[in-house]
């Protein structure tokens, strides 16, 4: 399911290094199959034995059904971003547990907790190497896949306080990742603790330039809206930062959008920064449009966005661009609901014509394609983009249909 990564783009002038992300998912259609093959969990609680988060604390125990659920997911989201899956370590996963049943017990997400006054030393050490090493959620709300929630969250990164760095998201799509582990708990006022283990090097000689999210290629429209962040982390042993100063256009052609930001500096339509601290495997390129003057409400399927990457300078001094298209795309099929044509009655005489469109509702559907007819050839005829032709006296009707049968009608009338 991993592409290679292979060049999109020809090297422009001046420019020695042109190269793209590849490609995850290149179709809907694939994407689709490899959502709908996660295992998913049908259970009625995650937990094979419930925590106790009030002393003597007991880390419990995960159902392995959930954790299998949510580890599928994890590397479902890694394979959108081009990096390899990772397995479940047992340590990690014990180490995670108990993370989560000291965050439950003081009842609020940090990194470093301090020693509750009844939690046992070993108790708490062990929770400690968690918490300090991984992604921490603090839900609201409980259900049995609440670890594939926190899978999601950690992949959004939502927040201002989140933005400048998108730690969470940078971890999660680390490359050098090879193992991780899960935790959960509940407090005593209801609030769901999802802790997930982020610090592993297994794999710190994987080989990689980029990882880009949104990711190039067809793309879950469900995973972006308009208040998140795109993200590019950098390798630093491909890339020299500190020699490079980075510009990114971000463009949508077809609704007319286009956003610049001049991200070394801090500036442009939105927010931008390179980000240098020290989450995942190397800095990292953020940054996010602003919409506040534009006609968009969200991002949808079939829109089709382009990152150019300019200001790059490789390891070995030389200049770089990065470009990629990402196709927004859903999850789940998207059927059309109705058509909908510019006329319903058109009054033509012999030789006249006249030039009819079609609108198919909703604009994000998986087929946009219009077939037209006429129910009386003789009296008018319609060409494959709507034009219609009057030829003799009568009456007919232009039917514009969709794939799926949603039509609408125009009356015509020749005289």
């Amino acid at each position: 399911m991993l592409k290679k990564w292979f060049s999109l783009i020809a090297a422009a002038a001046l420019v020695w290094l042109a190269a793209a992300p590849g490609l995850a998912f290149e179709t809907r259609e694939e994407m689709r199959a490899a959502y709908g093959a996660l295992s998913g969990f049908a259970g009625d609680t995650p937990y094979a034995q419930v925590p106790r988060v009030e002393a003597p604390h007991e880390s419990g125990a995960l159902d392995p059904l959930a954790v299998a659920d949510a580890l599928d997911y994890l590397n479902f989201l890694r394979a959108l971003a081009g990096v390899e899956p990772v397995t479940i370590s047992r340590l990690y996963a014990d180490r995670c547990q108990r993370g989560a049943v000291l965050l439950a017990a003081v009842d609020y997400a940090s990194h470093d907790v301090p020693q509750p006054a009844d939690m046992d030393g070993d108790f708490y050490q062990s929770a400690r190497l968690a918490t300090t090493a991984s992604n921490v959620a603090r839900f609201n709300w409980m259900r049995p896949d609440i670890l594939r929630d926190g899978m999601a969250y950690f992949a959004r990164d939502d927040g201002v306080a989140n933005l400048a760095a998108l730690g969470h998201r940078r971890w999660l799509l680390d490359p050098a990742m090879a193992q991780t582990g899960f935790g959960l708990a509940n407090s005593a006022t209801g609030m769901s603790y999802v802790v997930m283990y982020a610090h592993d090097r297994g794999n710190a000689g994987a080989e990689w330039s980029e990882v880009c999210w949104p990711s190039a290629g067809v793309f879950p429209v469900e995973l972006m809206h308009a208040d998140l962040a795109w993200s590019i982390s950098l390798n630093p042993e491909v890339y020299d930062l500190a020699r490079s100063d980075i510009t990114v256009t971000l463009e949508e052609a077809s609704l007319g959008l286009r956003f610049s930001f001049h991200c070394s500096a801090g500036t442009g339509d939105g927010f931008c920064t390179v980000n240098f601290d020290a989450y995942g495997s190397g800095p990292c390129v953020i940054f996010r449009p602003d919409f506040s003057q534009a006609d968009f409400t969200d991002y949808l399927q079939n829109q089709r966005w382009t990152v150019r990457v300019e200001g790059l300078v490789t390891a070995d001094g030389e200049p770089a661009l990065l470009e990629y298209a990402v196709e927004m795309a859903s999850l789940y099929a998207q059927d059309v609901a109705a058509v909908e044509l510019s006329a319903l009655e058109l009054s033509l005489r012999p030789g006249e014509t006249a030039r009819l469109r079609a609108a198919v509702i909703p604009t994000y559907a998986d087929d946009l394609a219009v077939s037209w007819s006429s129910t009386d050839p003789a009296v008018a005829t319609v060409d494959a983009d709507g034009n219609v032709s009057a030829l003799a006296s009568g009456t007919c009707e232009i039917v514009a249909a969709s794939a799926n049968g949603r039509q609408d009608r125009c009356a015509v009338t020749v005289s």
